[in-house]
């Protein structure tokens, strides 16, 4: 009997044994499941990070490429308002000739110019487009000051003044374009 009994008691141990075996292969499961969701976790707030970042670029692309559009209408903007101005108070120029230039070349920059500050106005945070703004409404004068002689013709006209006060009324437009890009250039673009 006492045969019947030690292998009885071997037996006991073996089945010890496994539950001990069994926790330890949970356990290393347990720890590898952990470490793999652990991984994935990390890469994804990577991957996350990541397309926040090109967001980013991109949205700071786009302005860029917008602020620049500006410029360079606003600055097309003014050179031909200048020469509609130049033409409409040069009495040798013909009612043709001063309608070509407004045509062909005040009315496309009107246009982009608009373009742009829409455009700009789109992508602007808020302080930005309070400098539009500013950038619109002195546009507007600047127009209406090249546009004044256009259909009139320079008879009678004070032509010193009328540059004067086109002059200043260009000044004040760039003026706020500066400030405008001043305030882009400041941002974290």
């Amino acid at each position: 009997m006492t045969q019947k009994k030690d292998k009885a008691d071997d037996g006991s141990q073996g089945r010890r044994r496994q539950p001990s075996t069994t926790t330890a292969a949970l356990a290393g499961a347990l720890i590898g499941a952990l470490a793999g969701l652990t991984g994935s976790t990390l890469a994804y707030f990577e991957a996350k990070d990541t397309r926040r970042e090109e967001a980013q670029a991109r949205r700071s692309d786009i302005r860029r490429a917008a602020y620049v559009d500006l410029a360079g209408a606003a600055n097309k903007y003014v050179q031909q308002a200048t020469q509609l101005l130049t033409v409409s108070l040069d009495p040798a120029k013909t009612e043709q000739e001063r309608r070509r230039q407004f045509e062909n070349g005040y009315a496309p920059a009107n246009t982009d110019l608009a373009r742009a500050v829409t455009t700009a106005r789109l992508v602007a945070p808020p302080e930005g487009r309070k400098d539009l703004a500013a950038i619109d409404t002195r546009s507007a004068r600047v127009g209406e000051l090249a546009t004044d002689w256009y259909g009139k013709g320079p008879e009678g006209v004070d032509v010193a003044k009328a540059d004067a006060e086109f002059a200043e009324a260009v000044r004040a437009q760039l003026a706020a374009l500066q400030t405008f890009m001043d305030r882009a250039a400041d941002e974290s673009l």
